[in-house]
């Protein structure tokens, strides 16, 4: 195995010297943002790239299990999902190179075999230590996920508060303050950094603590310095809050964008208003970001779902008209 560290201005050029030294199959170990903005990710991979960047899967070991007729139907079957969820052309090569190198015949087992290696999953704990503020795009559904996360915590017992940074948008705070009324949930607000950090200060011995921030458009250049001033004031863990159902080339490059404001991890919310989740992919695939929790209801209990590589693969594979109910979703996405 090879293992490389790679220090780039950006994750965008971090991931393409990258890929571009040790090729697709590299497995991201860590990753890390330096206060200066630099990004050093620490990379491994089992053999090395050939002259195209590509990485090669042993011909023979390939050949004979392609002769395996359940296997070519599982292969199939997931080359067939991947079209249909209109993931880039570039990651279904990636991932198909990957499931090559697995065992499973099974296109469950294969798929999230190959999400395993090359994607981070983890839930997040019901009482985070850090404060999760939550950033992304407008619409993403942020208010409603900094509520379903309070009520997983208010559900679990912990003492737990919420803080918006949104008091802009008509109607931001107000959404907010109607959850926190029904969960018997604090709620306060900030409306610049050094608020936010006293705000923080006052409430250390709060065990959970859920941050909401206003919309942000990640080609606006004004916002993005606004949202980085919250990011900057308090020891807290960024979270990306990415709807589904997007274009997967913009997802990539939105993530790229708010991995640079310190984001490494993120929700998917909307998984019920949607079919086809290559965006998802995409995302992925963009930076080294865990995949934390899909939303697959409006509502705010048991809003947000666990998600798995085994979960994420079967949401890909199984006919999405087959979840008649919201339940349905959520054992699909476990």
């Amino acid at each position: 195995m090879r293992f490389r560290t790679i220090t780039a201005p950006t994750m965008e050029a971090a991931m393409a010297e990258l890929r571009a030294t040790l090729g697709p199959g590299a497995i991201i170990l860590s990753s890390e943002c330096a206060r200066d903005g630099k990004v050093s990710l620490r990379a491994a991979v089992e053999r090395a790239p050939t002259q195209d960047g590509m990485e090669s899967a042993p011909q023979q070991e390939t050949q004979t299990r392609f002769a395996n007729d359940d296997y070519e139907d599982a292969v199939s079957a997931i080359e067939n999902a991947l079209d249909f969820h209109r993931a880039p052309q570039a990651i279904n090569t990636m991932l198909l190179q990957t499931v090559a190198t697995m065992t499973a015949d099974d296109p469950v087992q294969a798929l999230a075999a190959a999400f395993d290696t090359r994607y981070g999953f983890a839930s997040i704990p019901h009482a985070p230590e850090r404060p999760i503020l939550l950033i992304g795009p407008a619409g993403a559904g942020k208010t409603i996920t900094a509520a379903k996360l309070a009520a997983r915590s208010v559900l679990a017992g912990y003492e737990t508060i919420l803080i918006t940074t949104d008091l802009v948008r008509t109607g931001g705070a107000e959404q907010l303050a109607a959850y926190a009324e029904t969960m018997n949930v604090p709620l306060y607000r900030a409306a610049s950094g050094p608020e936010l950090t006293a705000l923080m200060e006052s409430h250390r011995n709060k065990t959970t603590c859920i941050i909401d921030t206003t919309g942000t458009s990640p080609y606006n250049l004004n916002e993005l310095k606004l949202l980085r001033k919250f990011v900057m004031a308090v020891d807290c863990d960024p979270v990306l809050v990415l709807p589904a159902g997007g274009d997967a080339v913009e997802a990539c490059e939105i993530v790229n964008i708010f991995s640079g404001l310190g984001a490494r991890g993120m929700i998917v919310t909307k998984l019920d208003a949607t079919r086809r989740l290559g965006s998802i992919l995409g995302a992925l695939e963009a930076a080294a970001m865990t995949l934390h929790h899909v939303s697959i209801t409006p509502f705010v209990a048991n809003g947000l779902a666990p998600i798995t590589p085994a979960g994420l693969a079967r949401l890909l594979l199984e006919d999405p008209v087959e979840h008649e109910s919201f339940s349905q979703l959520e054992q699909a996405a476990q």
